[in-house]
């Protein structure tokens, strides 16, 4: 039997080669291999590769029983897909559009066996296989679906993006639009023009090799919409703070979160010794606490999320282990616990930063990767004798935009003669007490 070789088939082959290698990419990549909306996602590529591949074979061998069936690996390719986009944007897969979705297709389970699905035609001089009726329309339907939900996810994801990542948002909005809206608009010429369908699925493949290539780049991407976290802070028993990160400016008060905190610290015997989680539900968020042996540790987001808690989880407990030594002394210098950046990279890595909004805002780096002026470092040695002392300042300054230690020293210049005498007579004061 001869092969029936046509343009389509050979694009429905190199689509299901791109989205296996996207598939594939998403799995050996450390970044992604473990992020349970990419796992929905995966499957959805895994689906839709076998859609293409078996649409392929039904061309070249003219098989109607292929043609029959085929859409089918399409409708559980759209599932997936809307629920690992449900499970990023709201981190749960139930949603209106995937019981639709679901209904849909469990329809295409019964009409195949109908009769006049399916038939072999021309088009565009060519013999192919195509779907008729309401299969077709039903067909048509599902990745209309998939389409627009495409669509919302990008703007929603690039209008909410930090501006960190804004870039990455950016090529992740365009890689949805060409796989969604561009490939939608294309695939309406195959109604005038069957070769048009050629274009719409290659689009829609290299949308979404671009979309997997954003993803990998930046994982971040998937965590900006289900909630935002704003800061970690970790304390001591007794309430005396060893670690402390901010994602962006919550608006919990620093002294309604400590409060919070040492409350929780002095009645939660019972979550101590169950090893709990304990979630405080505010106006304007939630301050999620775990309590360990040695430790409070204390997580403000904008909504409790089961993602936030096994990370705070796993985080606080690593925090006791690595840090024992000194925990169990009752150490409460805060620079012994500057290794716990470490865990936080480790558990929290995929949670963007709000911190810096524009370009005009200020840049702070750590301390050990910046060095200052060597010439702000001799006026310091000259005003500061203890090299403790002298070590803190220059770290402190390091934390900060360029002019602002200029400014600082400027200041002293012209006031130290004030500042000396006020510093005289207050250690005066304190002698004659």
């Amino acid at each position: 039997m001869a092969l029936n070789w046509t343009p389509e088939v050979i694009a429905g082959f190199i689509n299901t080669g791109i989205l296996l290698f996207c598939a594939t990419l998403t799995y050996t990549s450390p970044k992604t291999k473990k992020i349970i909306s990419v796992a929905y996602i995966r499957m959805a590529w895994i689906f839709l590769s076998l859609f293409f591949l078996f649409e392929g074979v039904s061309i070249l061998t003219l098989s109607l029983a292929i043609t029959r069936f085929y859409t089918l690996f399409m409708a559980a390719g759209i599932i997936f897909f809307l629920m690992g986009i449900n499970y990023t944007m709201k981190e749960r897969l139930y949603s209106i559009g995937l019981m639709v979705v679901v209904i849909l297709s469990l329809s295409l389970l019964y009409l195949p066996f109908q009769t006049e699905v399916a038939d072999i035609i021309i088009e565009g001089g060519y013999n192919t296989t195509d779907l008729l009726g309401i299969y077709s329309i039903i067909s048509d339907l599902l990745f209309l679906i998939v389409a627009i939900y495409l669509f919302v996810w990008a703007i929603k994801t690039w209008r909410n993006a930090p501006f960190l990542i804004k870039t990455e948002a950016t090529i992740f909005f365009l890689a949805l639009t060409i796989s969604s809206v561009i490939m939608m608009i294309v695939y309406l010429f195959y109604y005038f023009n069957p070769m048009f369908i050629l274009i719409s699925d290659l689009i829609f493949a290299v949308g979404i090799f671009a979309f997997t290539y954003s993803v990998i780049r930046e994982p971040k991407l998937l965590y900006i919409l289900p909630f935002e976290i704003s800061r970690i802070v970790v304390k001591d028993r007794d309430g005396f703070p060893l670690f402390d990160h901010d994602w962006s400016e919550s608006k919990i008060s620093e002294s309604m979160f400590t409060g919070f905190i040492n409350a929780v610290q002095l009645m939660s015997e019972e979550v101590i010794h169950k090893g709990g989680v304990l979630d405080i539900v505010l106006t304007d968020g939630i301050l999620i606490l775990r309590e360990s042996r040695y430790i409070t540790v204390g997580l403000v987001a904008s909504k409790s999320s089961k993602l936030l808690r096994t990370s705070l989880i796993n985080f606080a407990n690593e925090f006791e282990e690595k840090f024992s030594k000194l925990l169990k002394t009752s150490c409460r210098n805060i620079e012994e616990y500057d290794g716990a950046y470490e865990l936080l990279d480790k558990y929290f890595s995929n949670f963007p930063s709000k911190l810096i909004s524009s370009k005009k805002d200020a840049l702070y780096l750590i301390a050990k990767y910046k060095e200052i002026p060597l010439e702000l470092e001799n006026k310091l040695r000259g005003l500061i004798t203890d090299e403790t002392d002298f070590e803190k300042i220059k770290e402190e300054f390091r934390k900060f935009p360029k002019g602002v230690p200029y400014h600082f020293m400027n200041f002293y210049e012209n006031n130290k003669d004030t500042l000396a005498f006020r510093d005289e007579k207050e250690l005066s004061d304190k002698t004659q007490e």
